[in-house]
């Protein structure tokens, strides 16, 4: 889009799925006109203190064929994969940037930032661009384009394999339509970054592969509205959720399955959290599958409690030798589990309905004309009633530990769990004095009480373990000794537990 706001959004893919969105030829209820190929050569350029990066400014130089352009995007939003920020194309051919030739105010801006400083090249990236032209039913246009390549800061090189879906014309909600079929069935993440933060990143050799991630603090104010922190809230815990996917599907970190898991919760506290300023059943469907993603982490991340925390810290006690092989089995059929459901369509379509919901406003009501008020409020008041709701259902249900029945303590640690994650997210609005006393209290008791779950469940699945052949009895011994020794624990965490699961 030129001389305007950009609004697109990205998602990274691999090879193979590259090579799938490559034959693309028609879409459901969607016209498709292929535009064919573009190789394209581009030169970013900075001034060698990269004055431009500091300011979220990037400044190219772009040749294909024999014609060639001059692009400024200057900073705006980037959120997951969709990004919005103003950007300015003229035509030219030179090799070194010409600020004049940029529209008045955007030469101005960068002339003076600039101060004089030479403008450098730091890194180029070639491209073979495939195009397609996509017009909904509704009119709304998309260009969607296929880049393959190469990105390259001297020495340092990085492949690059991204889809885009651009917005001609219409509303930006027409980017989701247009991405759900076009991306069935193939495994992608959201990008996180423009392809000048590639290129930065690539020059200053801090380029790997997807990591674990924790969550994204919303950084909420109390200026905001409830429904400008419902959708903070959204992309914070949509952000952590796509990383992790991308995460695991190039390693098994331990740390990812769980940091999955935590994101998914997280979401579905969210969704409970604003159900009241949403529209009834707006957000049932990605309730659910978030809850069934859950289950499906949580088979992998069980498995990895159960080794890595709970029976190899005994081998000092006994030979835990052949039950860890054997729950290595047993894991490792997880993960492919695991790795398959990463791979499934329902999660590329998961991912693109909670990017849409979070950044189309899906929790909009089209007959609740009382909706606006609830989400025009001030949020602190919401998020002092949300809290204070949750702390009076954990005193309720805490106020006799004794007399809780395991499944009974097991909904007092969800109750702790979904109380912390609201106070996660409003932690910004919350007095001091909270903060500093009572947020440790809860986060106290949510250990204690995850422990013990992690206990229980480590019985639930020693319990079904059954070994055969000339290991049998090593294991059979393995197992009593691992749950004698944390039966013995429970128990003294349990006995312990009275200050850890107080809120007074």
């Amino acid at each position: 889009m030129a001389d305007g706001v950009e609004a697109e959004l990205k998602v990274a893919v691999d090879a193979a799925g590259a090579s799938r969105v490559a034959r693309l030829v028609a879409l459901p209820g969607l016209e498709v006109t292929a535009k064919g190929d573009k190789r394209l050569v581009s030169t970013y350029f900075d001034t060698p203190d990269l004055a431009l990066r500091a300011k979220g400014i990037s400044l190219r130089l772009r040749r294909s064929g024999r014609s060639g352009e001059q692009t400024v995007k200057f900073s705006g939003t980037f959120s997951l994969g969709l990004a919005e920020r103003p950007e300015f194309n003229v035509p030219y051919t030179g090799r070194v940037p010409d600020l004049s030739r940029l529209p008045e105010e955007a030469a101005a801006e960068l002339t003076k930032l600039v101060d004089g400083r030479p403008l450098v090249p730091l890194f180029s990236m070639r491209v073979t661009r495939r195009r397609w032209d996509i017009a909904t039913p509704g009119g709304d246009r998309i260009e969607m384009a296929l880049d393959r390549g190469t990105a390259t800061a001297g020495s340092r090189r990085a492949d690059i394999r991204e889809v885009e879906f651009e917005l001609q014309s219409g509303d930006r909600r027409a980017l989701f339509e247009v991405a759900r079929p076009a991306l069935a069935g193939i495994a992608f993440h959201f990008s996180t970054e423009a392809k000048s933060d590639l290129g930065y990143a690539l020059l200053e050799g801090e380029i790997g592969a997807a990591e674990p991630t924790t969550a994204v603090d919303a950084d909420l104010d109390d200026d905001m509205s409830v429904e400008m922190a419902l959708q903070l809230v959204l992309r914070s815990c949509a952000g952590q959720i796509s990383a992790n996917v991308a995460a695991l599907r190039v390693g098994d970190d331990p740390e990812g399955a769980h940091q999955l898991r935590v994101g998914l919760r997280r979401l579905r506290t969210a969704l409970k959290i604003f159900a009241s300023v949403m529209a009834p059943g707006a957000a049932d469907s990605l309730a659910a599958e978030a809850q069934r993603f859950s289950s499906e982490v949580a088979a992998t991340r069980d498995m990895d409690v159960l080794i890595d925390e709970l029976v190899m810290p005994l081998g000092d006690g006994g030979d835990m030798t052949a039950l860890i092989e054997l729950l290595e089995k047993r894991r490792r059929l997880a993960r492919v589990r695991l790795a398959a459901v990463l791979a499934d369509a329902s999660m590329g379509d998961f991912l693109i309905d909670l990017l849409a919901f979070t950044e189309a406003r899906g929790w909009l009501s089209t007959d609740d004309i009382g909706q606006s008020l609830g989400l025009a409020a001030p949020v602190e008041p919401f998020a002092e009633h949300i809290i204070g709701r949750l702390r009076r259902k954990v005193e309720k249900l805490g106020r006799d530990p004794e007399a809780l029945s395991p499944d009974e303590r097991h909904e007092l640690r969800k109750r702790f769990k979904r109380l912390r994650y609201a106070y996660d997210f409003f932690e910004p609005l919350t007095p001091k004095s909270v903060r500093r006393k009572l947020l440790p209290r809860v986060k106290a008791a949510q250990d204690v009480l995850g422990v013990l779950n992690d206990i229980h469940m480590a019985h639930l699945m020693l319990d079904d373990v059954r070994a055969v052949g000339p290991k049998a009895n090593a294991v059979e011994r393995a197992i009593g000794y691992c749950l004698g020794w944390h039966s013995a624990r429970a128990k003294v965490i349990w006995e312990r537990r009275s200050d850890d699961l107080s809120l007074d």
